[in-house]
């Protein structure tokens, strides 16, 4: 073959994978549901780097732990890698001081040196070594300041110990030894340590530390690769991993899996946070090459953007629903006898919709229309929304004026494009296939199909529902009243899909089996 045709196929091979790179970009910035985002890229990395598996580590700040959300080769499996490594692991992963009052009520508090020492640690302060590339070399640790905190003074002071450190050619125990001194000088602390990252050994451990065995401060830090390059954000090439001291065997041991070489890139997000790694396993044509670190590179900054995505797409989702819940809850609160009625509604309302094939972008929108369905009724009197025992003509005239004010509060909230229908629907609860329902006298078509489901669910619950003028009914009842108006107030199909819904056991969420 001519030198011409090495150099096409190696074009063309150049030319695939970085088509494959732009796919992988292409997938991830489309998708913001973190539960489908790993198994949309993964499989494509696998065969981009033309490898055995791969696996999607991410940072569980709960538990301090990378947990496999894809993981090629272990469906079913949990694979959890535990780093426990405590408030100074934290600030070397996180490339940010923690100050602490109660350092021992701190989720990410390892209190085995404490345990095995018999000492109680209180406050702490601890500030990350990082190089002037941004490599993390290792922290310092304080111990119980006599004045119950540390100040922002005392962190700035500690800070310039930490570039000082950071500017040696090694941090060795003679030079953490001065540092402490330097600072028991300037500040009020009970025991200082300096801990050092040992990227050969693939570990955390205390170069000095003041009133404990040096020695016994490494024990359970142990990272393994994926905790080594989510702790110092720096990739790792290994070609053989059974003669690397940093590779942690017992996987293999468990499952007979034969690991010989390791690629494992790092995923922070802009703020250069972690997010956790990415660990692709076994070259399928002998080993790695700083080639594939390149490209897995280019991959982690394309997978970390769209992870970070997704996680601000789901804490303002989340936050968007629990506001949604507490303004429904504000409106039921107001009688304690319907209270958690549009929650109700909302159950019944979904568990329709599913029955007829909803997708969960509609289901979404569903439920916020049913949340949000007796929003009017903040403008309702007291005297008549509490009232015991049926109303007269002028006080059930007042109460249907609810579903036109739920309409004109959410026609004044700036929903997003996906809500923009939620006004109509909610404030639609109360209309009829015949035309006689309020607040706007739709009839059959005009009326939003998301309407007609609310209308049945809301009736079905305050039907078997107590009130205040009677007590709940029977499901044979609610049954018969709902079958009865069926062509005049209520959609066929919909009361069909409540009742096998109901069948399927959603009698048993709502408390009525």
């Amino acid at each position: 073959m001519s030198e011409r045709d090495d150099c096409a196929q190696a074009l063309d091979a150049y030319r695939e994978r970085f088509g494959r790179l732009l796919e992988i970009q292409r997938r991830v910035s489309q998708e913001h549901n973190l539960a489908r985002l790993p198994g949309l890229v993964m499989r494509e990395v696998t065969e981009l780097l033309a490898a055995d598996r791969s696996t999607l580590f991410l940072f569980d700040r709960q538990t301090m732990a990378l947990r496999a959300c894809f993981a090629e080769g272990m469906s079913g499996k949990a694979i959890v890698v535990p780093l426990r490594m405590g408030v100074i692991g934290t600030a070397i992963l996180q490339r940010q001081t923690i100050n602490l009052i109660d350092a021992c009520q701190h989720p990410y508090f390892n209190d085995e040196i404490d345990a095995q020492s018999g000492y109680h640690t209180e406050s702490l302060l601890v500030v990350p070594i990082a190089g002037a590339d941004g490599q993390v070399l290792g922290g310092i640790e304080l111990l119980n300041t006599p004045r119950g905190r540390f100040s922002l003074a005392d962190e700035q002071v500690v800070k310039a110990s930490a570039q000082r450190l950071a500017a040696l050619d090694d941090i060795d125990a003679a030079a953490a030894e001065r540092e402490i001194a330097r600072l028991r000088a300037q500040l009020e602390f009970d025991r200082g340590t300096i801990f050092k990252v040992d990227a050969a050994a693939g570990q955390l451990f205390a170069v000095h530390a003041e009133g404990a065995d040096s020695a016994r401060m490494s024990l359970n830090m142990k990272l393994g690769i994926a905790g080594l390059v989510a702790l110092t954000g720096e990739p790792l090439l290994i070609q053989d991993t059974q003669g690397d001291s940093r590779f942690d065997a017992s996987f293999d041991r468990r499952t007979g899996y034969h690991t010989r070489n390791i690629l494992c890139v790092p995923l922070r997000d802009g703020s250069d946070e972690a997010l956790g790694v990415i660990q692709v396993i076994n070259c399928v044509n002998g080993g790695f090459t700083a080639e594939d670190l390149a490209l897995l590179t280019s991959v982690a900054g394309v997978v970390a953007i769209a992870i970070d995505n997704a996680h601000l797409f789901h804490d303002s989702d989340r936050q968007f629903h629990s506001l949604l819940e507490t303004l429904a809850a504000s409106i039921d609160a107001r009688d304690t006898l319907t209270a958690g009625h549009s929650k109700r509604v909302a159950q019944i309302a979904l568990g329709i919709a599913r029955e007829l094939g909803f997708a969960e972008s509609e289901l979404d929108v569903l439920e916020v229309s049913a949340l949000l369905h007796d929003y009017g009724k903040i403008g309702i009197d007291d005297a008549v929304l509490k009232k015991v025992g049926k109303l007269d003509a002028d006080e059930f005239a007042h109460m249907k004026q609810h579903a036109a004010l739920t309409y004109d509060i959410l026609e004044k909230i700036k929903f997003s494009r996906k809500y923009r229908n939620v006004p109509l629907i909610a404030s639609s609860h109360h209309e009829s296939l015949d035309g006689k329902g309020y607040p706007h006298g739709y009839a059959t078509q005009e009326i939003p199909f998301m309407a007609k489901l609310l209308t049945v669910a809301d009736v079905f619950e305050a039907l078997t529902a107590d009130r205040h003028y009677r007590k709940g009914m029977s499901l044979e009842q609610a049954y018969a009243i709902l079958d009865d108006g069926i062509g005049q107030k209520f959609d066929g199909r919909v009361v069909a899909a409540l009742r096998q819904h109901l069948d399927k056991g959603g009698l048993d969420a709502l408390g009525l089996a």
